[in-house]
């Protein structure tokens, strides 16, 4: 502003100047005068002469032709400027994204029936999961929110929540875990098909407790995966693959995978929730069908748990039961043998895996809880980090009795060192050498083929 004014006042004794020939307003407005780049002369003096009181130059009067040359070039031209090239027209792929997404956030149609369905709480949930520092952007967390409802409405679906995201190498899998207001019919196994060692749990059961969708991408169409069988259980655990984003892509490892992509992310699903999922102690109880079922607050001898409490592992419990060496939540009917000798009936084969009921405590080594942290109002998030399983976490705001579960990571149990896969079992040894047998005479073998022949003819004489 200083050296603005300094040089505004030496321009007004150049203007006193110019008085005797012509009045003050006429010759301001002469220096004024701009071009077609919006430049005076006015402002060419005022910049030069604040440049000259800025950088004080030994020689100022040497100086102020270079320097009127430099503040000439740094001025705006509009000759000199690039005009920025036209927007080339979007491919196909763009197209489709863009087409997409005008579809997720179409509002629905008035003909789409909600009632009764219990609308996806995602946004609450990632309000928690923020907390510390997980979760998904607002922008992510919105899309994905929007999509959930319209898969709701679309699938009829009782309850859904968002279950996380596993990364992969091509393509991430955003993951929908849902419940039918309906059961839907399960289709008939194929009657050529082996039958498997270990039979798969209902649908509604166990590892089958609930429905999963998967999708690339929010504005895309959800996929369902189907039922998890325990025999992919039990192959997926010997086996660590990168997911690629394709659900029909081949598994190729050893020991051998029974199925491709989507069987195999069902299979780590499947760990996931029953090694992961969980809430606070108390919050839940199994009733006498063995059934899990929230307690109501009005209960008698029910005391809720505080927010500080859940800083303790001792105030978190895992939702379902645990997973069997056999890829089942349950072990078979015992099959017992018959003893001749009128004593009581063993069981057949080997002794049963204990069941790992639901709602047991989980270990301290396993988890690291972290919280509480007061966000006001006498409201604290409480977080479990799951140390066996990276990315899964578990929230809980007890004063608003809220909690929420969430994955986002490679799909992938933690290993103490690099992984080795099983080597393949050793080469068989060649067998023993062949020896050499001397022919049998012809009428060695006429006199056996004749003994048939006569044996044949006498029973069909006898019948």
């Amino acid at each position: 502003p200083f050296c603005g004014a300094v040089c505004a006042g030496g321009l007004r004794l150049l203007l006193v100047a110019m008085a005797e020939t012509a009045s003050h307003a006429d010759g301001l407005a002469f220096l004024k005068k701009t071009d077609e780049n919006g430049l005076s002369l006015y402002s060419q003096l005022t910049d030069v002469l604040a440049t000259i009181l800025v950088s004080k130059p030994a020689d100022a009067l040497e100086a102020f032709e270079t320097i009127s040359q430099q503040v000439k070039a740094s001025q705006f031209s509009a000759a000199a400027t690039m005009v920025p090239p036209m927007p080339t027209e979007a491919s196909a792929e763009e197209s489709a994204w863009a087409a997409q997404d005008v579809a997720l956030f179409k509002p629905s149609s008035e003909e789409e029936d909600g009632d009764g369905l219990a609308p996806p709480a995602l946004l609450d949930e990632m309000a928690l999961f923020e907390w510390a520092g997980v979760g998904l952007s607002r922008e992510e967390s919105f899309r994905v929110h929007t999509s959930l409802c319209k898969l709701q409405l679309s699938k009829k679906l009782a309850t859904v929540r968002f279950f996380g995201k596993i990364l992969g190498t091509g393509k991430d899998y955003y993951l929908a875990e849902a419940k039918y207001v309906d059961p839907p019919e399960q289709p008939e196994p194929d009657p050529d098909a082996p039958a498997p060692t270990v039979p798969a749990e209902e649908y509604g059961t166990g590892c089958n407790s609930c429905s999963y969708f998967v999708t690339n991408d929010p504005a895309a169409p959800w996929v369902e995966l189907p039922n998890v069988t325990p025999g992919a259980i039990v192959a997926a655990s010997l086996v660590r693959k990168f997911f690629t984003g394709d659900l029909s892509a081949e598994i190729r490892c050893y020991p051998p995978f029974p199925g491709v992509e989507k069987d195999y992310l069902r299979a780590q699903i499947a760990r996931l929730v029953h090694g992961t999922t969980l809430c606070p102690s108390g919050k839940y109880r199994v009733s006498e069908e063995g059934d899990v079922e929230e307690v109501v607050k009005d209960d008698e001898g029910h005391v809720p748990l505080r927010n500080g409490a859940m800083g303790e592992p001792a105030s978190w419990c895992h939702f379902y039961k645990g997973i069997l060496a056999i890829g089942r939540t349950t072990n078979l009917p015992v099959v017992e043998e018959d003893d001749e000798d009128g004593e009581e009936p063993k069981p057949k084969g080997p002794e049963p895996e204990p069941e790992k009921p639901a709602l047991l405590p989980i270990a301290g080594t396993a988890w690291s809880v972290l919280g509480p942290r007061h966000i006001g109002g006498g409201a604290a998030v409480s977080v479990s980090r799951c140390l066996m399983w990276p990315g899964a976490y578990a929230a809980a705001e007890m004063k608003e009795d809220k909690f929420a579960n969430l994955y986002i990571g490679w799909g992938h149990p933690a290993t103490d060192g690099i992984n080795m896969q099983p080597a393949p079992p050793p080469i068989m040894a060649d067998g023993d050498e062949l020896t050499e047998m001397d022919d049998v005479p012809l009428e060695h073998e006429n006199q056996a083929f004749q003994a048939a022949a006569e044996k044949a003819l006498a029973d069909g004489a006898d019948e």
